[in-house]
């Protein structure tokens, strides 16, 4: 057995029920505890009645309140107190709100491996107040961490122009898609779909996924194929709820159902425009769809030459039509990259063994 015990705080917790971070944190709880460490993941309390066993991996419930951003500072921040009095070794923090007690955590003792996740001050929910104490945790978080993990280049080469610190690039993995007939049948018949004959965008309703201006690039189309969202229904929903061809699914979080839905669809329209590797997007490679993302930088590394970008709806339109026409060779140069980098680079054993690789280098 390895030395270290090793704690995992800043998600909502496993079994993944939420999205990237909890299925980051399930799947790097996993390898670790396969390799012998003593791993404890710090959930919310509502996961307690979901069943989980898996051999070296130990739940610790937290109950915080349920308001979003309050909820993520007590899951952080409660979490690694109550890690300090459980004889945690190493702390793997998701997220830049545990920094106040993790500073805490280094004062006595214990090493930490920080992951900021993408730039999060970025994201258009927060105002003035928010960014502000958003980049002052990202500032505190890169001083007094042992190790930064970025999760993609674009954010390794931020972190060192901004706070001069050097950090190791580990992106996240992605899972073969699971094949599940039944679930297909089901949703198809729910929001009358055929294979292939969609386009669909996965992602909440905020301002930097940019779902407004998907529904309006695909209107400018004028696609015979049909756009179904899969998102809580906000704004984009109340904006265009009625238009012809236009299927909002509400939020999916059954994983068999979201990814049925990715394999039969004809492209996967990406409009995360903030953070670094998203999980949906590797979601959408492994499916194997065709992908036009949101022009940034962040999507531009992941997807490289195999992509196709938009920044506004006139090019979104344009982007769909081009798709229409060259689909199947386009397909076919996107799977060929697609089979490569996920083997190679977005693997979720490369990513457990570059944190054990940090762990030890910090606690030997």
């Amino acid at each position: 057995m390895k030395g270290a015990k090793i704690a995992i705080i800043g998600s909502r917790g496993i079994p993944a029920r939420y999205g990237g971070f909890e299925t980051f944190a399930e799947r790097l709880a996993q390898g670790l505890a396969q390799r012998g460490y003593r791993v404890e993941v710090y959930c919310k309390s509502s996961l307690k009645d979901l069943p989980y066993e898996f051999e070296n991996i130990e739940r610790v419930f937290l109950h915080c309140p349920s308001l979003r951003f309050a909820e993520k500072l007590c899951l952080s921040n409660k979490g690694i107190v109550k890690a300090l009095f459980r004889g945690n070794d190493v702390l793997i923090i998701l997220g830049v709100s545990g920094v106040p007690m993790g500073i805490l955590a280094r004062v006595a003792g214990r090493k930490l491996i920080l992951n900021p996740d993408g730039l999060e001050w970025k994201r258009g929910k927060w105002n003035f107040l928010g960014r502000w104490l958003l980049r002052r945790l990202e500032a505190w978080g890169a001083k007094f961490s042992h190790e930064l993990v970025a999760d993609s280049q674009a954010i390794q080469d931020y972190l060192r122009e901004t706070y001069g610190r050097t950090s190791t690039f580990v992106p996240y993995g992605v899972d073969p898609p699971p094949e599940d007939p039944k679930a297909w049948e089901t949703l198809s018949q729910r929001f009358s779909l055929k294979e292939f004959n969609y386009f669909l965008a996965v992602g909440r309703d905020v301002p930097e996924n940019n779902l407004t201006l998907i529904v309006e690039g695909y209107l400018r189309a004028q696609c015979e194929k049909k756009l179904a969202i899969v998102s809580d229904l906000g704004k984009t929903y109340e904006n265009f709820r009625g238009k012809e061809r236009v299927i909002f699914t509400g939020p999916i979080y059954e994983r068999n159902e979201l990814y049925a839905l990715r394999l039969h669809a004809f492209a996967h329209i990406h409009g995360h425009s903030v953070g670094g590797t998203n999980p949906s997007l590797l979601e959408a490679m492994a499916c194997g769809n065709p992908v036009i993302a949101y022009d940034v930088v962040y999507n531009r590394e992941v997807l490289g030459g195999a992509g196709l970008y938009f920044s506004n709806a006139g090019e979104l339109a344009e982007k769909m039509e081009i798709l229409k026409k060259e689909g199947e060779r386009i397909r076919a140069k996107a799977l060929d990259y697609y089979r490569r980098v996920l083997r190679e680079k977005y693997n979720w054993d490369v990513v457990v063994e570059a944190y054990a690789r940090l762990i030890e280098k910090i606690f030997p």
